[in-house]
């Protein structure tokens, strides 16, 4: 992470106060069927990097029990810091070539964007 990128990283984190590193938890029991991985649970946070432009880049990630840290939005993959959340999705009942799909993560996650 270049400078630039923490300091706006502290910023928003102290503006948005230490609760942002607990993020908001999700839960197989919340989602039903619709739940896309295989983890029954964990925590969606979501942190404003700053893109190469100074463009504002909302990065959604999802945090399991275990600790491991899985980038749920094309942001999360561009900065590369997260497992690949493929890793532990549910493959699709309909298409067994096919994963579920993650947009229900990653729609509640841009909701806890600062």
């Amino acid at each position: 992470m270049s400078w630039k990128k923490g300091i706006v990283m502290a910023l928003l984190l102290l503006g948005a106060g230490c609760d942002i590193y607990k993020g908001s938890p999700v839960s197989q029991e919340e989602f039903g069927e619709g739940w896309p991985l295989t983890v029954p649970r964990g925590r969606l946070l979501c942190v404003v990097y700053t893109g190469p432009r100074g463009d504002p880049r909302p990065v959604v990630t999802f945090i399991a029990p275990d600790g491991k840290k899985y980038g749920v939005n094309g942001n999360a993959k561009s900065v590369g810091h997260f497992l690949e959340i493929d890793s532990i999705q549910k493959p699709d009942p309909t298409n067994p070539r096919a994963k579920k799909n993650i947009e229900v993560l990653a729609d509640k996650g841009m909701k806890l964007c600062p």
